[in-house]
């Protein structure tokens, strides 16, 4: 489907979009990949060049910690590839991943990438039936479990034509020298990973060897890594960047299955003892983090730099982790897994409106962005601003060669900075309003935990999750988007959120 007509940079200074395509470009970073290249080859040179160096701190349900250095994981690389070998993988095949966050997904996933392999991972929290859907649908024939599979189990899986090789820590005896990545196409995927499914069904995602180097690329330029840097993500994906820029990963102390079981105690203690330098995290998390913080502060003086993202990041909370992280450079970081990042913004006591939207700061270089049209903003902060869909293209950029990636974001760019105000299957437009702006709103009313705007045919049916008394969210409401129609204002004491980061709203799934 073809768009009517586009926002670009002229028509957002007040010049009219016309019927032709018109583009941004920001200048490209460069991303160093060849005819016959391999995502692992970064990750496995830079381990044999610091084999001694720690690579991965690895906490326990137990309460103990495990600490990997390059050689050590070499090693567990080199005995996945050895099994995968004997299995018959070949370059090109796909491999399926059902194995938990753990040293040995790593480990698995760059033997398989190693091999010229596909490695695959499932939706956060597939069930059986669901990775035998899977399996049958991209044509999967190994499978790497967590544990020895029961007999009946690879009795059946065999019956499907699926081999089960059991990812557990063996013997390391396989040799970590003598062997390289083997070469591949750049467009080949180098990872297959799903969505969050927050607009709908997970999507499965396919990231080529190309893109993954470009993303490397974009993130390092963006967010330049130092050797040795430690290194707190929460996003699992963000370990492959890390391993390949020489980052130390101090994995955190989450029930990777169910992030809102997090103990944010042993969180701050991890931060402390391990002097962590950098972190990343989705909202929900930091929100826990932050509450915790603010019963018992301690002073987190290693910690220079703190990136927020995975949804949309209310004002307020990245204000707070400002305060609470006080040395600290807090960005706000907009992407998606098709293209990471698109946006970043650091924040400072200059407060955007939050009636204009979220504010997730500048296209990053590499990226040409459009905007498919949907109408324009009439609210008081966005009078007469053009707003559409975001579509963006370039190197470290999930899709075909060419073709634009709709990202299911609205929004429009003002000053250099780009604005959220919807999204995809919610983005109706009531009295020049979307549905980000009244609720980025409400989350500066104290008490606000959760707030959630679906617009409904005939205006907006508010949902909230929090303390705060309900007259307060009338009275804002009708004070700051007068004329806007607000057909009814529901308090819950949950509402839902995707399963992967806990932070996305399910609209679709709002009663």
């Amino acid at each position: 489907m073809q768009p009517l007509a586009y926002i670009s940079a002229s028509s957002m200074l007040g010049i009219a979009a016309g019927p032709v395509a018109s583009t941004h470009r920001r200048p490209a970073v460069p991303a160093p990949t060849s005819p016959g290249t391999n995502y692992a080859s970064l990750i496995l040179a830079q381990l044999r060049h610091h084999p001694a160096q720690p690579c991965l701190v690895w906490p326990a349900p137990d309460g103990s910690t495990s600490r990997h250095t390059g050689h050590d994981l070499l090693q567990r690389i080199a005995a996945h590839r050895q099994q995968l070998l004997t299995a018959g993988v070949q370059p090109g095949h796909p491999v399926l991943l059902a194995v938990p966050v753990s040293v040995e997904l790593i480990a698995g996933l760059l033997a398989v990438q190693a091999l010229g392999a596909v490695p695959v991972l499932p939706p956060a929290g597939a069930s059986g039936w669901q990775l035998l859907h899977l399996t049958r649908r991209l044509s999967i024939g190994v499978v790497l479990t967590a544990t020895a599979p029961r007999q009946l189990l690879r009795l059946v899986a065999g019956l499907l034509g699926v081999q089960l090789i059991a990812a557990e820590a063996g013997p390391l005896g396989a040799a970590i020298d003598g062997w390289e990545a083997c070469p591949v196409p750049a467009q080949q995927p180098a990872l297959v990973s799903h969505s969050s499914g927050s607009t709908g069904r997970p999507k499965a995602i396919r990231r080529s060897h190309a893109v993954l180097q470009a993303q490397h690329a974009a993130i390092k330029a963006a967010f330049p890594p130092w050797q040795g840097q430690r290194d707190f993500p929460l996003f699992p994906n963000v370990l492959l960047h890390n391993l390949a820029a020489g980052v130390v990963s101090v994995l955190p102390a989450v029930p990777w299955h169910d992030l809102r079981q997090l103990s944010p105690a042993r969180l701050v203690a991890q931060l402390q003892d391990e002097r962590v330098q950098t972190l990343t995290g989705n909202v929900a998390y930091f929100a826990a983090l932050l509450a915790h913080l603010q019963r018992q502060p301690v002073a987190l003086p290693d910690v220079v730099a703190v990136g927020v993202g995975g949804s949309p990041v209310p004002e307020p909370l990245a204000q707070q982790l400002r305060q609470a992280f006080g040395q600290a450079a807090v960005h706000v970081i907009y992407g998606s897994s098709e293209a990471e990042p698109i946006a970043v913004r650091q924040v400072t006591d200059d407060v955007p409106n939050p009636l204009a939207g979220y504010c997730v700061g500048t296209i990053q270089s590499g990226l040409e962005w459009r905007f498919e049209l949907l109408g324009v903003l009439q609210g008081r902060a966005t009078p007469g601003q053009p707003v559409g869909e975001l579509w963006v293209r370039g190197a470290h950029v999930a899709a075909t060669p060419g073709e634009w990636l709709r990202t299911g974001d609205y929004g429009y760019v003002a000053d250099g900075q780009l604005y959220l105000t919807g999204r995809q299957g919610n983005e109706q437009l009531h009295h020049g309003v979307q549905h980000y702006q009244l609720e980025h709103l409400l989350y500066h009313l104290p008490g606000v935990e959760r707030a959630a705007a679906r617009a409904d045919a005939a205006g907006f049916t508010v949902f909230v999750q929090g303390t705060v008394p309900p007259a307060s969210v009338a009275r804002l409401l009708a004070e700051q988007f007068p004329g806007v129609p607000v057909l009814a204002i529901h308090f819950r004491t949950m509402l839902p959120v995707d399963a992967r980061h806990h932070s996305k709203i399910l609209y679709s799934q709002l009663r």
